[in-house]
């Protein structure tokens, strides 16, 4: 290998390690609030009728929310949503709910929505979603990002990638 390629490859190296790095300690800001998410009217679309409307996260709030921003080309994000609805499935009745904001239209969303049977309830933020994560704390603006939001429209605790199925039981267990 010349010393121009060897160059080349610690250069590289050296940038994916930062890049790995810089993501890997990335932190939402925290806040206690909000109620820009909360409020903003985002699109909605029945599958069922074809028809779309308009929402709120307020709206859709149950006892104990996860608001999950997610997209269809986000693979954590993907990886993560049979979870979310099995476990609004299981403890739905007790007060545990999702929903998805989608950086996503309707038409690009529910084709994956359908064959993963995601049934919790789901906005579209395609153009505005960017900035709601940044007024919710994730300046970042990286995929996935969760809220866990209580009745009141208060922030509980906030996740910055993706979320597994003991954190979930851990919020139930204690806010439940």
């Amino acid at each position: 290998m010349s010393s121009q390629n060897k160059v080349l490859v610690s250069f590289i190296a050296v940038v994916a390690f930062v890049v790995g790095f810089a993501m890997n300690t990335s932190r939402p800001d925290v806040v206690s609030q909000a109620s820009a998410l909360l409020t903003a009217e985002l699109e909605t679309s029945n599958p069922n009728t074809g028809e779309s409307g308009v929402s709120t996260v307020q709206e859709n709030l149950s006892t104990l929310t996860l608001v999950n921003f997610w997209a269809t080309w986000c693979s954590p994000c993907r990886q993560e949503m049979p979870l979310f609805e099995a476990m609004t499935r299981l403890h739905g009745a007790n007060g545990f709910g999702v929903v998805g904001v989608a950086i996503d239209n309707p038409s690009t969303s529910q084709p994956f929505l359908d064959e993963m049977d995601i049934r919790y309830p789901i906005l579209y933020a395609e153009r505005t979603g960017m900035e709601l994560m940044s007024l919710s704390g994730n300046e970042q603006g990286l995929l996935p990002y969760s809220l866990l939001i209580d009745d009141n429209g208060q922030v509980i605790d906030q996740v910055l990638g993706k979320i597994d199925e003991t954190k979930i039981n851990a919020w139930i267990n204690e806010h439940l």
